[in-house]
């Protein structure tokens, strides 16, 4: 016996003789003994998948503090602790445990792909042993098994066929194809011949459809075919999302600005002879301002109400980040079966023998004539279909004909009931048709249907053009039987001097809110991409009706894409809308190279072939009722529905949330922007600091968190559609944004200085002043808030009760401050303490001066009209126009 081939897969099993591989896997038809096979198990170990490990929690949680402003805060903890400033030092570090346990709780999620996939070949085989039938677990199955295959299996490893009557199985998990794949085990197969054509072979995971087989296993495990996908499953890299990555990007640039401007203000201490002391408690107070401790905590809140309104919306959210990612994509890679088509074959089209052409609507809710009733009889009656309380159960063509035949107005229980089967010869793949001898009403009449070339020379009279109509019909996507019927012949294996009945078209239905959906998406200047198994020609058909494509040019399948690299390889995807016969491996290459051209791919499918891509994009998109476990469990979003229309609806939510996001990020650097200016003038005019570190992190997490959190709240304005997607490589913190920044940041600062120094001048003792600072920057944080309900809308033209969250979190902190300026043991802890009514109508002034300031700096803003869009206008262009 070979072993090693048996080990690495070496062999090219689908290719060669079944007898030539039980030879090499030193197999007999009489199957193995037990001996033998306790010594392959143990040689080539379990039929299992390999199981990804759990992320422990405690891992989870160490993770949260890997962060630039986590190391910078626990510095500044530690130099308080050093001084014995315990107040400081606790509040820093509570701010940094609330944060690793919100992410941790998060992020706790197992790998249930690996989970899934090994389920898939849990289950009993029936199996030779010591030449008996017998059942084992599937588990327990090593290479060189003889295993039996009926009707409703689920295929246990991977098997070359030795034996095979009229066998047919449901490959769609790995292939995509809707319908069941013909096996034959005496076929001559090509070495090369991708997963869906090798017909010698039944894959492990697969279900076997109809008929009846025998084989020898040649893979278990990680060896056979669903093994590889699991393979490339784990190989794929979990590629971050958008969000995910500026967030990362953001963190290391105010990181690095902190530093530098710790460094700067320790220099210029130390160049002024300030005692050490006063130089870390600067450290510190710097550290605790310029970095936004609130952020994790705001942006989790947002995700968090952006995945409920998702959820209204039949998206379910399995990782926070990909909210918003989903809005930042530039193309969506889609799987067609089951995702933009029903994965179920119907009768779309018929043509009679008299000439006329007829869609699905064309006889739908009317009564048929004589020609369309004996078409859909003779298709009923030649039928292997099984009728069940759930429904017809057997190959998907001949469910498709039943339905076909309820559709018209036949009653297929009652033609069953008054006909009686005589004869049969099932459907081989080699004869390429089927035929049944049905006796009723007193007459024996003979049913075919099969392959267009193979039915009509059983035929006499045969319209003229036929044939030219079949080949034009395969052409436009369509699987074309001929259905024919006559009493001449009694043999059904050698049927002859037939009537034709007519031609019957078969397709996967598109569904009917996709080629709205991508109509949006396409207005909202998102491409798409439809990735198949099918046939070219299938896949185009389809295309046109989605509107993905039209042009032949637009389409390339899995052999030419594999012989391009480079720049070749991105030209062409540039303009391939539709990628035919690909394989799983192949849909994560696809992935790469789209974000090798710079977009944000999101991918979306049910099947197991889907998982490795919807691992690697961006964002993966499963579909909840019809999906596997395998790709719900790679996937960042789940339809609930299966809509595709749905990912519209999330779109527009993603889009929202990073307007969101992206206005809390604002509010939150500019307040501390402004405390660190205000902290320099405070060093150059020679003051004390205007806050001790303590009050910085009271505004920065209490109060701005209870007011900030609430942005995330917001719905948009309703226009989230209709603008292009931003540009990948846009940050967070642009140009616009710096515009929202700056102005307000200077304002707070110089306002808040210069009340302090006016306190100090007029007597007020420095904790009095620092008191009063505290309070205004309080109202400056409402003010600013409400100010940043919009970037560009002003705000008296926002409906007042459109968030009434944000009316509640601004109404919450100032209350709360309130109550800490009058209540003594928090006057101990923040140094508040009561003002003069005087101080409190100067505090409200200031806070009104800063609304105005961020009025007229929208103005400015929203004269900017659609920057943003346009330097993302080049790639969308060509995109929409290829």
């Amino acid at each position: 016996m070979a072993k090693t081939e048996i080990a690495n897969g070496t062999a090219i099993w689908h290719a060669m003789p079944s007898a030539e591989a039980l030879v090499r896997l030193d197999a007999s038809m009489a199957g193995l003994t037990s001996t033998t096979a306790s010594k392959r198990s143990a040689k080539y170990g379990a039929n299992r998948l390999p199981r990804a490990k759990p992320i422990r929690a405690s891992a989870l949680f160490i993770g949260q503090f890997r962060s630039p402003l986590i190391y910078l805060l626990l510095v500044a903890s530690v130099i308080a602790m050093a001084m014995r400033d315990w107040v400081d030092a606790g509040f820093i570090l509570g701010v940094l445990l609330l944060n690793a346990v919100i992410g941790t709780t998060q992020e706790a999620k197992a790998g249930s792909s690996a989970d899934a996939l090994h389920q898939m070949i849990q289950h009993i085989a029936h199996v030779r042993r010591d030449g008996t039938l017998t059942q084992i677990s599937a588990d327990a199955i090593v290479p060189g098994d003889i295993v039996e295959l009926e009707s409703g299996m689920q295929v246990p490893a991977d098997i070359r066929l030795v034996e095979s009557n009229v066998l047919t199985v449901d490959e769609s998990l790995l292939t995509g194809e809707a319908a069941a794949v013909g096996k034959d085990s005496g076929a001559t197969v090509a070495s090369d011949a991708p997963t869906g054509d090798r017909s010698t072979l039944a894959h492990a995971g697969t279900t076997i459809t109809s008929g009846r087989g025998v084989g020898v296993v040649v893979a278990i495990g990680k060896d056979t075919a669903l093994g590889a996908v699991a393979g490339s499953l784990s190989a794929a890299p979990a590629t971050a999302s958008p969000l995910v990555l500026q967030m990362k990007r953001l963190s290391r640039q105010i990181a690095i600005g902190a530093v530098v401007v710790i460094l700067m203000f320790g220099l210029a201490l130390a160049w002024r002879g300030a005692p050490p002391q006063d130089i870390f408690l600067l450290a510190v107070a710097l550290a605790v301002s310029a970095i936004p401790e609130g952020l994790p905590i705001a942006v989790t809140v947002a995700l968090a109400a952006a995945s409920w309104r998702m959820a209204q919306r039949h998206v379910i959210v399995r990782s926070l980040p990909a909210v918003e990612g989903l809005g930042a994509c530039t193309i969506i890679a889609t799987d067609k079966t089951g995702t933009l088509t029903l994965n179920r074959l119907s009768v779309e089209h018929v043509l009679l023998p008299d000439g006329r052409n007829l869609d699905a609507p064309a006889w739908r809710g009317i009564a048929a004539d004589d020609a369309m009733t004996a078409l859909a009889r003779s298709g009923a009656l030649g039928n292997e279909a099984t009728e069940t309380p759930d429904g017809a159960v057997g190959d998907a063509v001949d469910v498709a004909l039943l339905a076909f035949a309820r559709e018209i107005g036949i009653d297929v229980g009652k033609l069953r009931e008054e006909s009686q089967l005589l004869a049969r010869q099932p459907y081989e793949p080699a004869l390429k048709f089927a035929a049944a001898l049905v006796r009723r009403a007193g007459c024996d009449v003979l049913h075919a249907k099969g392959a267009v070339e193979t039915i009509l020379p059983m035929c006499v009279d045969v319209p003229s053009g036929i044939a030219a109509e079949a080949i034009r019909l395969a052409a436009a996507g369509y699987r074309v039987l001929a259905v024919a019927s006559g009493s001449a012949s009694p043999d059904p294996a050698h049927p002859v001097k037939l009537t034709l009945r007519g031609l019957i078209c078969l397709s996967d239905p598109v569904r009917s809110e996709v080629p709205a959906a991508i109509a949006a998406c396409r207005d909202a200047g998102i491409g798409v991409r439809m990735v198949t198994g099918d046939h070219p020609a299938t896949a185009l058909a389809i295309a046109r009706t989605l509107g993905i494509a039209d042009r032949e040019d637009q389409v390339a399948t899995g052999a030419q894409i594999a012989a391009l690299s480079g720049g070749d390889l991105r030209d062409r995807l540039a303009t391939a809308r539709v990628l035919a016969r690909f394989e799983p491996a192949q849909k994560l290459a696809l992935v790469q190279a789209l974000q090798a051209n710079g977009h944000l791919v999101a991918v979306t499918g049910d099947g197991v072939n889907d998982a490795p891509a919807l691992k690697a994009a961006h964002i993966g998109v499963a579909m909840g009722k019809g999906g596997t476990d395998v790709a719900r469990g790679v996937a960042d979003l789940v339809l609930t529905d299966d809509n595709f229309a749905s990912i519209v609806s999330g779109i527009g939510e993603g889009r929202t949330t990073y307007d969101n996001v992206r206005r809390i990020v604002i509010v939150l650097v500019s307040t501390g922007l402004s405390e660190v200016v205000m902290f320099a003038a405070a060093l150059m005019l020679g003051l004390p600091m205007p806050l001790a570190a303590v009050q910085l992190l009271w505004l920065n997490v209490v109060t701005n968190g209870m007011q900030d959190v609430t942005l995330g709240f917001e719905r948009g304005t309703g226009d989230s559609l209709k603008r292009p997607p931003r540009p990948p490589s846009q940050p967070l913190i642009d140009r616009t944004a710096l515009m929202m920044i700056v102005p307000p940041a200077l304002y707070m600062a110089a306002t808040a200085i210069a009340l302090f120094a006016w306190q100090l001048e007029r007597g007020a003792s420095v904790e009095a002043a620092r008191n009063f600072v505290l309070f205004t920057t309080v109202l400056f944080q409402n003010a600013y808030v409400l100010g940043m309900r919009s970037e560009r809308t002003a705000l008296f033209r926002l409906p007042l009760f459109g968030n009434p969250w944000l009316l509640v979190g601004v109404g919450s902190a100032l209350m709360l401050q309130l109550v800490v300026q009058y209540l003594p043991i928090a006057g101990s802890v923040l140094g508040t303490a009561p003002m003069e009514g005087a101080d409190y109508l100067r505090a409200i002034a200031a806070a009104g001066g800063l609304l105005v300031v961020t009025e007229i700096t929208k103005v400015f803003v929203s004269r900017q009209g659609k920057a943003r869009e346009v330097s993302y206008a080049p790639l969308i262009h060509a995109e929409l126009t290829a």
